[in-house]
């Protein structure tokens, strides 16, 4: 199979993350970006572009009602834009719009029986094309099986593979003891910052990169706190909350409500905040940076976004 993405997928009008007098403003001040900033940006990108003897594997799951698949689709391309090797996006989750409909493939492929993992070319038949170097597959969430069997295998062709999906669901389960990283999305609710503090407090060290210990699977977790509404909590506090996960050893980003996100539709790099790209290469380099560090890059509270 060599699903390519769709170029006029079928809904609504794409509108911008940002208003026109915002991109218009930013095109503007473009040339007189402090340095600082600038720094920031080749930091990032030189994070994202770290290679390792072995693939990297990343869950990203979401917790109480969050979406992942808008940030696994932005993080895949980012990861394929700044890398020289493949990358691929694995899509677990039963809910709609699934990780396929976000990168714009209409036909991501199956990790089922029929995939054949002796050789790229082979497994290439059986797997969706979504971009430069990036490519994709579904599965099934409750077939754990899956994962030893299709995903193993298939992954070893690649240099980054992410995997998305609820934390419950048994394939994610599955992922989970074998990844090197993980991201935890959650809402930007008071509910969803206790659902982020029920999985932290249940850390017990599982996972492929290290010798086990509470503290060592905290180091290889970056949470994300996604204001998926405009506003949608506003008795919710972002910053102490953002300090209390800090403190626990786990990364943490904030990304504030983009209107292209949340249109449901295929997520267009062009189209979202500037804000959210920012947000979503930091979250992509710290995932990598746990997964062959063991740890992420720390900076006390989290990286606040603010909505305009």
């Amino acid at each position: 199979m060599t699903a390519t993405p769709t170029s006029t997928p079928a809904g609504p009008r794409p509108v911008s993350g940002d208003s026109w007098g915002r991109r218009a403003g930013r095109a503007l001040l473009r040339p007189f970006r402090p340095v600082d900033e600038v720094s920031e940006a080749i930091t990032v990108a030189r994070g994202l572009q770290r290679s390792s003897a072995t693939g990297r594997r990343l869950v990203v799951e979401h917790l109480h009602g969050a979406e992942s698949a808008a940030v696994t689709a932005l993080m895949a391309r980012a990861l394929a834009h700044y890398r020289w090797d493949r990358v691929l996006a694995v899509g677990a989750s039963p809910a709609e719009p699934s990780l396929a409909q976000r990168l714009g493939t209409d036909a991501p492929g199956t990790l089922g029986s029929g995939l054949d993992t002796a050789s790229f070319e082979a497994a290439e038949k059986s797997i969706g094309r979504a971009g430069n170097r990036l490519w994709t597959v579904n599965t099934d969430p409750d077939d754990g099986e899956a994962h030893l069997r299709g995903l193993l295998p298939l992954s070893r062709f690649f240099g980054v593979t992410l995997v998305e999906g609820p934390r419950e669901s048994t394939f994610v389960t599955a992922a989970r003891a074998q990844a090197h990283a993980r991201v935890l999305v959650a809402r930007s609710t008071r509910e969803g910052a206790r659902a982020v503090g029920r999985v932290l407090d249940e850390a017990d060290g599982s996972g492929a990169s290290g010798t086990g210990g509470r503290d060592e699977e905290l180091a290889r977790t970056v949470v994300l706190l996604c204001e998926e509404e405009r506003a949608e909590d506003p008795g919710f506090d972002a910053d102490r909350t953002a300090r209390i996960i800090a403190g626990s050893g786990a990364g943490v980003l904030r990304l504030a409500h983009d209107r292209h996100v949340a249109q449901g539709i295929s997520v267009r790099t062009r189209r979202i905040r500037e804000a959210t790209q920012s947000t979503v290469l930091e979250t992509a380099a710290q995932a990598l940076a746990c997964a062959i560090d063991g740890r992420a890059r720390q900076d006390g509270e989290g990286r606040q976004e603010h909505a305009l």
